[in-house]
């Protein structure tokens, strides 16, 4: 089973964030460790996404070794012109 851990850094960045966006990222890292738990993946490496949830943009690795989702990073989106 995947599960979804958070950097050191993250945290610091969470803090930041109301707890309903930090909730909704949650659940959207969430969906993706149990979606990892049906598909067979040996002999990856990791990988590196991301989701945006609102205007912030949370980027996470996948680590297929050690089974697990962890958040690296949560910033901000700059508003875009148009």
């Amino acid at each position: 089973m995947y599960t979804v851990e958070i950097s050191p850094p993250a945290w610091n960045q969470i803090a930041q964030l109301s707890l309903e966006t930090y909730r909704r990222i949650r659940e959207e890292l969430e969906a993706v460790a149990q979606l990892l738990d049906t598909v067979k993946v040996p002999g990856h490496p990791p990988s590196t996404s991301s989701v945006v949830i609102d205007d912030v943009m949370a980027v996470y690795e996948v680590d297929h070794k050690r089974r697990r989702v962890l958040l690296i990073e949560v910033a901000r989106r700059l508003p875009r012109d148009g």
